[in-house]
């Protein structure tokens, strides 16, 4: 019955802009960072007086964002959140703990400020469960151990998207909505992923300025300003302004830069390549494209959209054009490991004109003193309104409290604040001092980051993943064969019984 009722809703509802960013750069390396200790006090950039509402609670007579819950002195209690570390490589938390490794002092600074404050506001002592298991990603592991004990080691838990759709569908989490001290409404949290990530009205976790890895992973594409000067293409950036950076312009660029001097060994310093891809980032272009994998009816019930004429035909297009062999692509997973760091160095080398890449790789791009551009994903064609950031999550982090915790009331209490306050010091140092003041080596570049975190997007289908959905896309791609229909044919049913096994769970689950 259920499903009857979303494939009737599904006849009467317009799908919005897209989706997910995902896992394009899937870089695991660190590159150490020396760099002088910057003043992030003033970093901020609350909204302008011309453009904050009067009434607006959540920011003060300056600008600055404020946590509208009471001040309650804790005396000295501690407060504890499990975060994910080394074995995550560049998508450890270096949000929460001093000696990053990839931004270095530049948010160090900025976490000691976070940290010290919310320390002395509140008097509480703030304790970091840092994994440094460099296997595998243990947290949920050690979420289920601290549950089944009764040990109540963790007041909040951020593992990835992922993990948190698996601890949620088990009822280990709690429903952010109950919890009075948490305003989702705030501007500290991403209303678009809250949106995404809920179902049947529940919100068991959610991202947003806690964490810089939601920024980290909305990423774009990279471009080599040596290979479109030598070969005297089109300015990638009058192409976006002019909203005629579309899918089939950026394959076109790709083939003409494309020289392949040696078939036997595509990666070899004497070939050139259109683009450096990973599998992932088929879905990445059917996510710009502005196309849904799920979307949610009106009861906040996920539903199956890929498999229409539309869907169908966009996500076949994308991935005959990625398996074409020695024409304009060659991926990450063809070089040598450590792949991430092998392939990053033929584009420092000048050897790809396009790199679709999360914001990891530029930081290290700037350190290796590359030159190159931003911008955002293609459009599908002029007649797609937006520009779509994928913010893909397998490797971001979201915020949770699970069923194990002390006291809900002080987590959720302790959450909104660190939130709030991260909004103030650790974002800004990030986006305004790390990304824009110093990855961006030019305007137009700046400006093409502005488009795309003012379009990042979520797919409910991308996040949890139902039955495998997403897997379908990197899949072909690694095999070199379209055999998209046969293997969505074979799926369907597997992915529609996902879907209503969590929405069952979701409507069981009292937490």
């Amino acid at each position: 019955m259920k499903k009857l009722i979303i494939i009737f809703l599904a006849a009467f509802l317009c799908l919005g802009m897209f989706i997910s960013c995902g896992k394009g750069d899937g870089d695991s390396s660190s590159v150490t960072e020396g760099q002088s200790t910057p003043d992030v006090s003033d970093t901020s950039e609350p909204p302008s007086e011309a453009s904050r509402p009067e009434d607006d609670p959540y920011t003060d007579s300056e600008g600055r964002y404020v946590n509208t819950n009471e001040v309650i002195d804790w005396e000295e209690r501690e407060f504890s959140i499990i975060v994910r570390g080394k074995g995550a490589g560049t998508y450890q938390s270096d949000d929460f703990t001093t000696g990053s490794e990839l931004y270095g002092d530049l948010l160090d600074t900025a976490v000691t400020e976070r940290n010290n404050k919310i320390e002395a506001a509140y008097n509480v002592k703030l304790k970091i469960y840092k994994s440094d298991s460099l296997t595998g990603d243990p947290i949920v592991s050690d979420i289920r151990t601290d549950i089944s004990t009764n040990t109540r080691l963790y007041d909040a838990v951020m593992p990835t998207i992922p993990a948190l759709s698996v601890l949620a569908a088990e009822g280990n989490l709690l429903d952010l909505n109950t919890l009075p001290y948490i305003k989702l409404e705030a501007p500290w949290w991403d209303a678009n992923a809250t949106k995404t990530f809920s179902v049947a009205n529940k919100v068991y976790f959610t991202t947003g300025d806690i964490t810089i890895l939601n920024k980290v992973n909305s990423g774009g594409m990279l471009f080599s300003k040596e290979i479109v000067k030598n070969l005297g293409l089109d300015d990638p950036y009058a192409l976006v302004k002019d909203h005629k950076w579309t899918y089939e312009k950026m394959k076109q660029m790709a083939k003409s830069a494309t020289v392949i001097n040696n078939k036997e060994n595509v990666t070899a310093p004497e070939n050139t390549w259109g683009m450096l891809a990973s599998y992932n980032d088929a879905l990445a272009f059917y996510g710009s494209a502005g196309q849904l994998l799920c979307a949610k009816d009106p009861d906040d019930f996920p539903y199956l959209v890929f498999g229409d004429e539309t869907t169908m035909t966009i996500a076949q297009k994308i991935i005959d054009d990625m398996i074409e062999k020695n024409t304009w692509v060659v991926y990450a997973q063809n070089f040598e490991p450590n792949i991430w760091v092998t392939s990053l160095d033929a584009f420092i080398e000048g050897r790809i004109l396009f790199r679709p890449s999360v914001f990891s790789a530029t930081t290290k791009l700037r350190i290796a003193g590359a030159d190159f551009g931003v911008l955002p994903m293609p459009l599908w064609n002029e007649d797609q309104d937006d520009y779509c950031t994928y913010c893909g999550t397998g490797e971001t982090a979201g915020l949770g409290i699970s069923i194990g915790c002390d006291d809900p009331d002080f987590s959720a209490y302790m959450v909104e604040a660190i939130a709030c306050e991260s909004k103030n010091i650790i974002t800004p140092a990030y986006v305004e001092l790390n990304l824009k003041s110093k990855d961006m080596q030019d305007n137009d570049s700046y400006d093409m980051l502005e488009i795309v975190f003012s379009n990042i997007v979520y797919d409910t289908g991308e996040a949890y993943d139902f039955g495998g959905l997403k897997r379908m896309f990197s899949s072909q791609v690694e095999s070199g064969r379209n055999t998209l229909i046969s293997d969505f044919d074979t799926k369907k049913q597997v992915i529609d019984t996902a879907i209503d096994d969590l929405i069952d769970s979701y409507l069981a689950n009292q937490n």
